[in-house]
């Protein structure tokens, strides 16, 4: 009995990293697959980009009706998909109202999706999800545009891109073979002090580094930066530059509808060097064009 008992732990010791690396080769052919059609997209596409739609399922499930009624190639989120960092029952659910979104997916983190104070909520985002290289922070190709995705709460990092990722970036966007940039970070670079909750206490809370990173922008074209974390719709102009906060995707709203407080999606139209912006309400309604 003995011997049978550490028999059967013998095999499973060899087939159980088996079974992983064979589930982790998969995931990796198919995410693999749907880069390769993003980059065969003629210079004609288009996207959808929200975020912040923890806590707000009815929305969400709205959003992700109206925007896949528009049929995009494929989807962007700023962030903040769950309320609870680490909570594996919300990820469950968040899948569950995405299951209409049947194009590419990318994420990008918040604040609430990983926390350095819940040290297992980076395994269980990475558990969670299926995006490429370290999953926190890369960036792929679509057509004639380069897409750029930024962790802001990198453990020791938070608000802020430094370090190995601004090393990263900066060899991203180096090469110059493309048409169009656009970025999605969660926390805004330049949210406003008169709307929302996190002036002061976004990437502007270390100027330097918010600086810099926006320097970075500037001297390789970014076409748009895509940001939210505020839950409310505001665009703005840095250095030609849009910066646009987009976290109406259900989350409760932090500041009335004439100020940007209304439940959207962005829907962009990328046409040869024209790009092109639809900001969508829940109603149907277009609340700004640019």
């Amino acid at each position: 009995m003995r011997n049978s008992k550490f028999g059967i732990i013998a095999i499973l010791a060899i087939l159980v990293p088996v079974f992983v690396g064979t589930a982790l080769a998969a995931q990796d052919q198919q995410i693999g697959r749907k880069l390769a059609a993003l980059e065969k997209l003629q210079d004609k596409f288009s996207f959808v980009v929200f975020g912040d739609n923890r806590s707000g399922d009815d929305v969400y499930r709205k959003v992700v009706s109206l925007a896949m009624e528009r049929k995009p190639d494929f989807i962007l989120n700023t962030g903040d998909m769950i309320a609870t960092p680490g909570d594996k029952q919300e990820w469950a659910r968040f899948w569950e109202l995405s299951r209409p979104i049947i194009v590419p997916y990318f994420l990008t983190v918040g604040n609430h999706d990983i926390h350095a104070k819940v040290p297992f909520s980076e395994r269980t985002y990475k558990d969670q999800v299926d995006l490429p290289g370290n999953e926190l922070y890369y960036s792929f190709k679509a057509g004639n545009a380069l897409f750029v995705v930024l962790d802001t709460y990198l453990d020791d990092q938070e608000k802020k891109v430094t370090g190995e990722q601004l090393k990263w970036l900066e060899g991203v966007l180096s090469p110059a073979a493309r048409k169009h940039t656009f970025v999605f970070v969660h926390a805004p670079l330049y949210p406003d002090k008169d709307r929302g909750k996190h002036h002061g206490n976004s990437l502007d809370r270390y100027p330097g580094e918010r600086d810099a990173l926006q320097a970075l922008f500037v001297k390789h074209k970014v076409t748009a930066v895509f940001t939210g974390h505020e839950h409310l719709y505001l665009r703005k102009t840095v250095d030609a530059i849009p910066h646009v906060i987009t976290g109406g995707g259900g989350a409760p709203l932090y500041t009335d509808e004439m100020n940007g407080g209304f439940h959207h999606y962005i829907y962009v139209t990328v046409d040869g060097d024209r790009v092109s912006g639809e900001v969508m309400d829940i109603n149907g309604k277009v609340r700004d064009r640019f």
